[in-house]
């Protein structure tokens, strides 16, 4: 099923303090890990605790392609946040889809996130997968997502793919050429998210950040719970806002090597324990890398 039905419910509700601004207007910031953890120590933190796998115990991601969609905002505000999901997928190596394409990135933004959420799941349950038709993190999740009091909620639907590209579900019977304690010869992919934005629990944050905060959730499976200390990240935007702490102004180093390791990561990896080490070996060198240009 198309998400894009899913938007002709939200209203046009989010009126940001600021102008969209052009990308090269936001700054990013000079990342450094707690002096109580080294590096590797504070990657592994980082990851553990941002890291969300899908229903089938491992670490998805998108294929090739993503093309987002944003609705409940005026058009400027909508093109602004669409574009910096573009940017960040262009930054790991995906494909962004042309206008038109069809939607498998949808942010809604409403005044009332609890009700939107219950009103799309009883009109359009297959939009969430809600009765197992595909791959989620599972009906305890999907009630979370349904409860959340979060500024922001994200929910993902997941493929199950061979290694030549086929489709499968639990219980279908596929061919794999050969497997090992180290490959499964399957991945998993995403095949939809819906962020929802809930207009009145945004409060006043920067407009760039908050398009970047939606950037990161839609591109990578984030635990909803997650709150990294070993290192800054876009993922504490409310959180440091509600704490009185300046919050973070756009994706920091940490938060692009993480997506970077995510997307360089073995995809037919048998669970997400060796994908996580993956991860983490490739944060460690961007980290370093990015070390070395300033």
């Amino acid at each position: 099923m198309s998400i894009i039905a899913l938007a002709a419910a939200a209203a046009l509700a989010f009126q940001p303090g600021e102008e969209p601004k052009d990308e090269s207007t936001v700054s990013g910031v000079v990342i450094s890990a707690p002096a109580k953890l080294d590096e590797k120590e504070a990657i592994k933190a980082f990851v553990d605790n941002v890291a969300a796998d899908s229903g089938n115990g491992r670490i998805a991601r998108w294929d090739r392609k993503v093309c987002a969609g944003v609705a409940g905002v005026k058009p400027e505000y909508a093109q602004f946040i669409a574009d910096r999901i573009a940017a960040t997928a262009l930054k790991v190596g995906l494909e962004v889809g042309e206008p038109g394409c069809k939607v498998n990135v949808l942010v809604v933004f409403t005044p009332d996130g609890d009700g939107f959420v219950q009103r799309a799941l009883k009109n359009h349950p297959q939009a969430f997968s809600r009765y197992d038709l595909e791959m989620t993190a599972g009906r305890t999740a999907l009630r979370r997502f349904t409860k959340s009091d979060a500024p922001v909620r994200w929910w993902h639907v997941t493929h199950r793919v061979t290694e030549d590209g086929t489709r499968y579900n639990s219980g279908d019977q596929v061919q794999v050429y050969s497997t090992g304690r180290i490959s499964s010869r399957t991945r998993d992919d995403f095949d939809r998210a819906i962020v929802v934005v809930d207009a009145k629990r945004v409060g006043q944050v920067r407009f760039a950040a908050l398009a970047d905060y939606i950037a990161f959730v839609s591109l990578a499976q984030i635990d909803p719970e997650a709150a990294p200390t070993s290192a800054n990240s876009i993922l504490s935007l409310f959180a440091d806002k509600a704490a009185g702490v300046e919050p973070q102004q756009a994706l920091t180093d940490w938060d692009t090597a993480y997506l970077t390791g995510v997307y360089e990561a073995r995809r037919d990896a048998r669970n997400s324990d060796s994908q996580k080490r993956d991860i983490e070996g490739t944060m460690a060198k961007t980290l370093k890398e990015g070390e070395g240009d300033k």
